[in-house]
């Protein structure tokens, strides 16, 4: 994806794997609409991330998410929390409709952060340029005018619709229908 870029905060990248117990961590930008900030983070283990998650917020937008200089960026900045295992629903829940500082996406089942799975994750949550969209073209059945609802309609004032009148043209085309039945 050539409007990626991984970006290079090895000051920031030392302290976060410092202070948490993070197994991989990538910083990188998307210019789409503007330079979108994202962060991808792999926690040691699953419980790590349950305990950290919150705090590596905290930290990103102490460090990252304020030295952001257009107002742009701060509004769309990302981070994919990705884990080997699978995560326990509330957990991805309570993650991903945090409102604090980012978006947050968490993805399961992935070893690796590399280029490839990037540009998966990308695509998928933010460009949205792997979606298919087909449209079909049906051809549609003629319409055939129903002579007892147009008899019914035809009675009715348009420009002075009452309520007693719209409920006698229902109750009248009702009773046409229930006789049907």
């Amino acid at each position: 994806m050539e409007s990626y870029k991984e970006l290079k905060f090895e000051e920031l990248s030392n302290k976060l794997k410092k202070d948490f117990p993070i197994k991989e961590l990538v910083f990188g930008e998307l210019l789409f609409g503007g330079v979108i900030p994202i962060v991808f983070v792999s926690f040691e283990t699953l419980n790590d991330l349950n305990k950290n998650w919150k705090d590596f917020n905290g930290q990103i937008s102490t460090d990252f998410v304020i030295n952001l200089k257009e107002e742009y960026s701060r509004w769309n900045f990302y981070i994919f929390y990705l884990s080997n295992e699978s995560i326990e629903k509330q957990l991805k829940y309570e993650i991903e409709n945090n409102k604090f500082s980012s978006r947050k996406i968490v993805i399961e089942n992935v070893k690796f952060i590399t280029e490839k799975e990037i540009n998966l994750l990308i695509s998928e949550h933010i460009t949205n340029d792997n979606m298919q969209i087909g449209v079909e073209n049906k051809q549609s059945l003629k319409f055939k005018k129903n002579t007892s609802l147009s008899k019914i309609l035809d009675k009715l004032s348009l420009n002075k619709k009452s309520d007693d009148d719209l409920q006698d043209a229902l109750d009248s085309i009702e009773k046409i229908y229930k006789n049907e039945i």
